[in-house]
């Protein structure tokens, strides 16, 4: 029983310095992604849902008006015309989806959309905080396609401030975990 205890103790000692270590290294991870410099894109497909992602979006699409646009995930109480500019609803290059309502939903819809367009090249913008989920996901789904990411800045940082600091930690581990679960499915 002793020996039962010991190896126990050792087996969740060791499975807990893995998640720190594996957290560790995961917030690291969020500021290593570098925008691309790779503008031979066909498409760029924007992950709705945080501050700057559809205005990133829209920039790089002005600068090469030659790919396509899909902004997945919009809320589907959302006015099109709210994030977009007008001109953008009658090109045919420009795709909206508001069926997605999950970052797995949402890299369906981009190989579904890639697919369908005979894009190979997918420049992905989301926050930095989100890239290295949606990349994992897209790069294990989509076969014969390319992924480049370009995060928008979320600003995430430790502020020395404790009650701040507590509910990044809190938010972090959230992603942290759903990173480590598509990392095993």
């Amino acid at each position: 029983m002793a020996m039962f205890r010991k190896f126990l103790f050792i087996t969740v000692a060791l499975i807990i310095i893995f998640l720190i270590v594996g957290f560790v290294r995961f917030y690291f991870s969020i500021k290593s992604y570098q925008k691309s410099d790779n503008y031979n894109i066909d498409g760029i497909a924007v992950l709705t849902g945080g501050k700057g992602r559809i205005a990133e979006g829209i920039k790089i699409f002005k600068e090469n008006p030659e790919s396509y646009l899909l902004i997945s995930g919009v809320d589907k109480i959302v006015e099109i015309e709210e994030i977009i500019p007008v001109d953008f609803l009658k090109m045919r290059r420009v795709f909206i989806d508001k069926k997605s309502e999950s970052t797995l939903e949402n890299a369906n819809e981009i190989i579904t959309w890639s697919n369908k367009n005979k894009i190979k090249n997918i420049l992905i913008i989301t926050s930095d905080y989100h890239m290295p989920r949606s990349m994992l996901i897209l790069s294990k789904r989509g076969d014969g396609l390319s992924f480049y990411a370009n995060p928008v800045n979320s600003n995430i940082r430790f502020e020395k401030n404790f009650i701040k600091d507590i509910k990044l930690i809190q938010f972090l581990l959230v992603e942290y975990f759903k990173y480590l679960l598509y990392l095993v499915i």
